[in-house]
């Protein structure tokens, strides 16, 4: 079936069918995609926005791609990148390992230079699936009275529950340092991509959270009660505390995450963000091999902690949170923090 129903991605208005599974490569050599023409995923395109400029005799197409993706388009001993070649005949120009710059293609036809940077924009989009996520929007909880309330809940926890019986130990619970809450998670290659969220979330600041908050000033971020990401109480791998309904709250968040949707910095995952903030989670444990596999029961915590006040903050700051630079005093580093 993955064959018959191979997976759709849309680039810039285009849908391709993207083969990426064993049983299409072991039935074709070629790259594992091409452009679907079926009208049900193709309209009339516009590419306006190529810059196609004579060259000598040829036709010349420059543009940037981070250099995270060069290797996606060259492929094992350039096998793509010569694929890629072969089949629009083109010539595709991509700067040195470790070096930045722009992707040069060169061809007869106009058409033939389109269809390789289709192709590109295809690999890229395709590559960006297997790359983890670098930063992430973040609303920071780190305010001594809530860190004090889950330090609590923390070692009430580690005294009341029985480590062989429930699964617990402290190596599940969130660094104090690092509760937050997530908006949406973020791949940003290098420091143009940067600067293209800081802009976005600047922008967000002026158009979007600012006339919010003129309306109804101050909103306030309620931590109460406790929940789990699965339908199974004995078999946990992710409790978070709850966020209580704020209609402004959750109208300014979705509006933020809407907006980085659109401009592409984003992936939509829900219709609506669910704020929450970790409080245990499985891949915290310091066994990696367990982490994704062995859940634990948390069932007597959901009921003893269902009221449990967390503490109450009024949101007047989002970051741009770098993944993993968090320390145990302090918070993720920031690329850029909007104070309102």
């Amino acid at each position: 079936m993955d064959v018959l129903e191979p997976e759709l991605i849309w680039v810039d208005g285009r849908c391709y069918r993207f083969y990426e599974n064993t049983a299409w490569k072991n039935i074709h050599t070629s790259v594992p995609y091409m452009e679907d023409k079926e009208s049900i995923c193709s309209n009339e395109e516009s590419d306006s926005d190529i810059e196609i400029i004579p060259h000598d005799t040829l036709f010349k197409h420059t543009f940037y791609v981070p250099k995270i993706f060069y290797s996606h388009i060259i492929g094992t001993k350039g096998v793509t990148r010569k694929k890629l070649e072969h089949d629009t005949r083109t010539t595709i120009d991509i700067p040195k390992k470790g070096k930045d710059g722009n992707i040069v293609i060169t061809g007869r036809e106009r058409k033939a230079i389109i269809s390789a940077r289709h192709r590109i924009d295809l690999l890229v989009e395709a590559s960006k699936k297997k790359i983890h996520y670098t930063h992430f929007l973040s609303i920071p909880l780190n305010k001594k009275h809530i860190i004090d309330k889950y330090i609590s809940f923390k070692n009430d926890i580690l005294q009341k529950y029985n480590k062989t019986a429930h699964n617990i130990d402290e190596s599940l619970f969130q660094n104090p340092s690092k509760l937050h809450l997530t908006i949406g998670m973020l791949k940003l290659f290098d420091d143009n991509e940067k600067k293209r969220a800081i802009d976005a979330l600047t922008n967000c600041k002026e158009n979007i959270i600012d006339p919010i908050l003129k309306e109804m000033r101050p909103i306030n971020i309620q931590l109460q009660g406790v929940a789990c990401m699965n339908d199974d109480p004995t078999d946990v791998k992710i409790l978070f505390a709850q966020i209580t309904p704020n209609e402004k709250l959750q109208e300014l968040i979705d509006k933020v995450a809407e907006y980085f949707i659109d401009i592409g910095i984003m992936e939509k995952e829900y219709e609506k963000i669910k704020l929450h903030a970790t409080l245990m989670n499985t891949t915290f444990k310091d066994d990696y091999s367990a982490r994704f596999k062995e859940g634990y029961n948390a069932s007597e915590i959901l009921k003893a902690y269902k009221d449990t006040l967390f503490g109450e903050i009024i949101l007047n700051r989002i970051d741009i949170s770098e993944r993993h630079t968090a320390t145990k005093d302090d918070y993720y580093k920031s690329i850029c923090s909007i104070i309102f």
